[in-house]
């Protein structure tokens, strides 16, 4: 039998009248991105990923990631032939290592504290033989979320509230509010402790930090919170029905940090549950 990857995006929008009662807000509405095929929104780029790769057929992709993003890559690309090549930070938990390496091909690790790597150093880092065709697909797929806007299209959201790691999904959402013509201010919503219980969310470096300093320049907003207003959004939020995992809903600071119109309506992104 032919496996057929779920497909991600559609996911429901929908409100939940006590988290509109804590903050105020007489529409905040919900993106569930935990519904995708594997939990995070990740799975639309992934799902972009297998199509390109499907049809130019790379021997391996290779991503730095923190688990997530490569076991989604690793589920929709099943049917492409590319061996997933995972780069993971050395500090990373045995557990989470060997769940991931039971996922993918290959998982390496690397102290990325230190610095960035350049697609040419993930690329070599990967590579088992001369000739092997490899694709670092760690970035530039940010395109993938611009159809989360076009989801949005009918509610014409005042705000739309969304965790920031790497930056890829806030430029995704910035380029799609263009595309679709919507006058939302993005609130993007980082940490600034890279012990943060919402870990995830730290990039010390990252390759969208020019363009996101642009973005915030066309008047929208991005900001670091600190570890006590992390913890304070995710103690309020966590008892909802939400199934999001930390990194997700460090984004509620928002509420606490900016004064977000009462009477709009408000789009919170639940970027996922999390699969490790």
């Amino acid at each position: 039998m032919l496996y057929h990857p779920p497909v991600a995006g559609n996911t429901p929008l929908r409100k939940l009248p006590a988290l509109c009662k804590l903050y105020g807000i007489s529409n905040l509405l919900v993106k569930d991105e935990s519904v995708n095929p594997t939990g995070t929104h990740k799975d639309r780029r992934s799902q972009l990923v297998a199509k390109d790769a499907g049809t130019l057929h790379p021997d391996k992709l290779v991503i730095i990631t923190s688990a997530n993003s490569g076991i989604s890559l690793a589920r929709a690309c099943r049917l492409s032939g590319a061996q997933i090549v995972c780069i993971v930070d050395s500090a990373m938990k045995k557990e989470t290592k060997n769940r991931l390496s039971a996922q993918v091909h290959r998982v390496i690790e690397k102290n990325l504290s230190t610095g960035i790597l350049l697609t040419e150093q993930t690329i070599a880092l990967a590579r088992e033989s001369e000739h092997e065709v490899i694709w670092d697909v760690t970035n530039n797929y940010h395109e993938a979320y611009m159809g989360l806007v076009a989801e949005l299209v009918n509610v014409q959201p005042s705000h739309i509230i969304v965790p920031v790691g790497s930056g890829e999904l806030f430029v995704g959402l910035y380029i799609g509010l263009k595309k679709y013509g919507l006058n939302s201010r993005l609130v993007g919503i980082g940490v600034s402790d890279p012990n943060s219980v919402a870990d995830k969310l730290y990039a010390k470096w990252t390759p969208y930090e020019t363009v996101i300093k642009s973005i915030a320049r066309d008047g929208h907003i991005f900001a670091r919170a600190d570890e006590q207003a992390v913890r304070s959004a995710i103690s309020k939020s966590a008892s909802f029905s939400l199934r999001a995992e930390p990194s997700a809903l460090a984004a509620f600071a928002a509420f606490e940090m900016f004064d977000i119109p009462k009477d709009g309506t408000v789009v919170y992104v639940n970027t996922g549950k999390g699969i490790l």
